[in-house]
């Protein structure tokens, strides 16, 4: 609508809020006209490599720009990629004259400026780790200064890319106190700020909890000598269980950041979920001493997914499955069937005389007596089994691991079970009711390969059953 209502191309992007794989899909929609009727042309891509290197980018970019310390950007081929407001205000350099220039490209000035990086770089390997080097450089002032520059490569796919540079400038003894008096000032409101907005736990190297603060006593239930000088494997699930702190101790271990959501338990055995970030720290050597752990509660959020998943693969009258859940599933039960040489029988059941209930009784007598209908189906079949409504009074059922040697007794026993549920029957206000259902039966993979074949083998089988009269059940054939 937007597209039609501007008369020109519109994009957008959509996220799928169920897939693990965390896609991200771009559509751009261009609005045509061809005689008196409007069109549009939807063209859809996957962006999600495109969309997680711009994030990463934007997340770069906001702290080059904010920082009050030079930084310039080069690529492994020694080309400028970008530099900060500060690199431009220290050394009197204009970043739209500098960006995509080579090395070789600058004056022999500036080479002399650079070479003793260039050299240092040179040595880089794709095991190397940031390091620094103290250098003279003249400032846009004219004066002259000392700077502490650090060299850290941008590494993807074990290849080095790029290499960040940050300057940092060597004042008298006292501007330096007083540069690390605001930097602990400002790492205190950090800190203040973190333990205000989220759960804070810090633990040593072998897993023995140092710190907790206030909000994750408050959340868990637990206070902190009950948590302090455990081993995060004592507490067990309350707060990680063994597996997933070793699946993080492997990823911190080598001084990597771990990121992901956790589910955990409360003391009084309710559950809860946080999403996690755990930082390795290091001590002067560069050694990892910590580990800090920094946890936002996302409950309700996670709660609300679980919500609208359900939602998006059941029915609302039956809560059972719905076709598009049968879909996603067929894949694997087809895969396994594949494996063990078995049978996938798919019945499609259609409820005899329906449309009567709901004129003679009403919708509201009616929706009853569908959920009724879906509950009789689901009570016949074993717990492997699927069946899903497929709308109005029409259900779709999967049984797994039929045999084929025994695949027409099987069937025939479910079916039996199924109209026997039925007859059973169901009261709704004082009416009675004991229904029967027509069945079309397919196989897999006998008279198809995919879902969607075998459902229409079905459905044909099922319209020959109803030809033959009520309660009746017909397997396809050619």
């Amino acid at each position: 609508m937007i597209a039609l209502k501007i008369g020109k191309k519109h994009t957008y992007r959509d996220y799928s809020l169920f897939s693990d794989l965390e896609t991200a899909m771009e559509t751009e929609l261009t609005p045509m006209e061809f005689g008196d009727q409007r069109f549009v042309l939807a063209v859809t891509k996957n962006v999600t490599a495109q969309k997680k290197i711009e994030e990463d980018y934007l997340f770069f970019e906001s702290l080059v720009q904010n920082s009050v310390d030079p930084m310039i950007m080069i690529s492994a081929e020694f080309m400028i990629l970008d530099l900060n407001p500060a690199y431009e205000i220290t050394f009197g350099v204009y970043k739209g004259q500098w960006i995509g220039r080579y090395y070789h490209e600058l004056p022999d000035k500036q080479k002399e400026l650079f070479g003793a990086g260039k050299n240092l770089l040179q040595k880089f390997s794709a095991q190397s780790k940031s390091t620094s080097m103290i250098m003279k450089r003249m400032k846009q002032d004219g004066t002259e200064a000392k700077f502490s520059v650090s060299y850290s490569p941008v590494k993807e796919n074990g290849m080095i890319r790029a290499f960040h540079i940050v300057f940092r400038e060597l004042t008298s003894e006292l501007l330096l106190k007083n540069e690390l008096k605001k930097t602990e000032n400002i790492l205190e409101s950090y800190k203040e700020a973190l333990n205000y907005a989220a759960l804070v736990a810090i633990w040593n190297v072998s897993g023995t909890i140092e710190f907790v603060n206030d909000n994750l006593n408050e959340l868990t239930g637990y206070k902190p000598s009950e948590m302090i000088g455990l081993n995060i494997n004592e507490i067990g699930e309350a707060v990680i269980s063994p597996k997933l702190y070793n699946e993080i101790r492997e990823v911190t271990l080598q001084g990597a950041i771990w990121r992901g959501q956790i589910k955990s338990m409360k003391r009084n055995g309710e559950f809860f979920w946080v999403d996690v970030t755990i930082i390795p720290l290091l001590d002067v050597d560069g050694e990892i001493y910590q580990f800090l752990s920094i946890l936002f509660d996302v409950t309700e959020r996670k709660q609300l997914e679980e919500k609208l998943h359900f939602m998006a693969y059941h029915d609302s009258l039956t809560n059972l499955p719905n076709r598009r859940f049968m879909i996603q599933q067929f894949q694997q039960i087809k895969e396994q069937a594949d494996e063990r040489n078995e049978f996938i029988v798919l019945l499609y059941l259609d409820g005899d005389d329906f449309k009567l209930v709901n004129d003679q009784f009403g919708h509201d007598i009616g929706d009853e007596f569908i959920f009724h209908f879906g509950n009789a189906i689901k009570r016949s079949l074993r717990k492997n089994d699927l069946v899903a409504r497929v709308g109005g009074d029409e259900f779709l059922v999967a049984l797994r691991g039929v045999v084929p040697e025994n695949s027409e007794q099987h069937i025939e026993s479910v079916i039996n079970r199924i109209n026997e549920s039925l007859d059973e029957g169901w009261t709704i206000d004082g009416h009675r009711f004991a229904p029967t259902s027509s069945v079309g039966i397919a196989i897999y993979p006998e008279h198809g390969n995919d879902f969607d074949e075998l459902v229409k083998k079905a459905d044909a089988a099922l319209y020959l059953a109803k030809g033959k009269g009520k309660g009746t059940a017909y397997m396809y054939s050619v």
